[in-house]
C-alpha cells in the first residue's frame, strides 16, 4: 500500500510518504503563508525523493482543521487535484481526531479535552471519552471565559497548550493533567488510517468550519 498524507492546517507543513507499506519519507517544514507558492512543488520533489510515481499511491489523506483555513482549503485543493486525475482516494481526517489518538498515557476513567489555538486569545477545543471517541463537536473558547467542563476532575488537557492557559485552567482545576505536545503531523494522520481504517475517515473533505467562532469576528 502507498500513501501519500500532508497537512496544510498549521504553519508548520508536515509531509510523509508510505511506499510498500513502510514510511519512506517524512518533512516538516515552516511554510506560513507560502503554501499556496510552494505546496505542489514540495510534494513533487517528496515523492521523486521516495521514488514513487504518483500513479502508484492509493490514498492521499489530508487535514481537515481545525486551524488555518485558507491553509486547509488550499490542502484540499492540491489533494483533489492530485487525486482525481488519477483516480487515487482522497481521504480527509479531523486534527482534534489525530491528536487524542496519540496520547500515550493511560485514559482509563479520564475524559480528554482536546486544543488548537486559533487567534491571540481563542482556541479550539474537542472533548473525548477515555476510548478516545468524540462526545461534543468541536467549539471554541477565549482564555478569559473557559468552558466549565474544563473545572471537572479525571480530564487529560492535550495539544496547544501554552503556559498562560495552563494557569488559567489550574485556576478553577488544580488536578487537571496536561500533555502538551502538539502532533497531528502526516505520520500520525497515517496511524490513524492504518488503526481505524478508511470508513472511519471524511470523504466528502469539507474543511472543518467553526461557524460560531467566525460569527463573531
Amino acid at each position: 500500500m502507498n500513501i501519500l498524507a500532508f497537512n496544510t492546517s498549521t504553519e508548520k507543513f508536515s509531509i510523509s510518504i508510505v511506499k510498500n507499506n513502510k514510511i519512506v519519507f517524512k518533512l516538516s517544514k515552516l511554510l506560513k503563508k507560502t503554501y499556496s507558492k510552494y505546496l505542489i512543488l514540495i510534494i513533487k520533489k517528496s515523492l521523486k525523493r521516495s521514488n514513487l510515481d504518483i500513479k502508484k499511491i492509493n490514498y492521499i489523506l489530508i487535514s481537515l482543521g481545525p486551524g488555518s483555513f485558507t491553509g486547509v482549503r488550499i490542502g484540499v485543493v492540491a489533494a483533489k487535484g492530485i487525486g482525481l486525475p488519477h483516480k487515487i482516494k482522497v481521504l480527509g481526517l479531523n486534527n482534534m481526531d489525530v491528536i487524542a489518538n496519540s496520547i500515550k498515557q493511560k485514559t482509563i476513567k479520564k475524559k480528554i479535552i482536546t486544543i488548537i489555538k486559533s487567534k491571540k486569545n481563542d482556541y479550539y477545543y474537542q472533548v473525548f471519552n477515555s476510548g478516545k471517541k468524540s462526545i461534543k463537536k468541536i467549539s471554541y473558547f477565549t482564555i478569559f471565559d473557559l468552558p466549565k467542563i474544563f473545572a471537572n476532575k479525571n480530564i487529560i488537557f492535550c495539544g496547544d497548550i501554552d503556559m498562560n492557559l495552563i494557569n488559567e485552567i489550574k485556576k478553577s482545576n488544580k488536578m487537571a493533567v496536561f500533555d502538551k505536545k502538539l502532533n497531528f503531523n502526516a505520520d500520525r494522520m497515517i496511524d490513524i488510517f492504518k488503526k481505524k481504517g478508511i470508513n472511519s475517515l471524511e470523504k466528502d473533505l469539507d474543511p472543518i468550519y467553526v461557524y460560531d467562532h467566525y460569527a463573531k469576528k
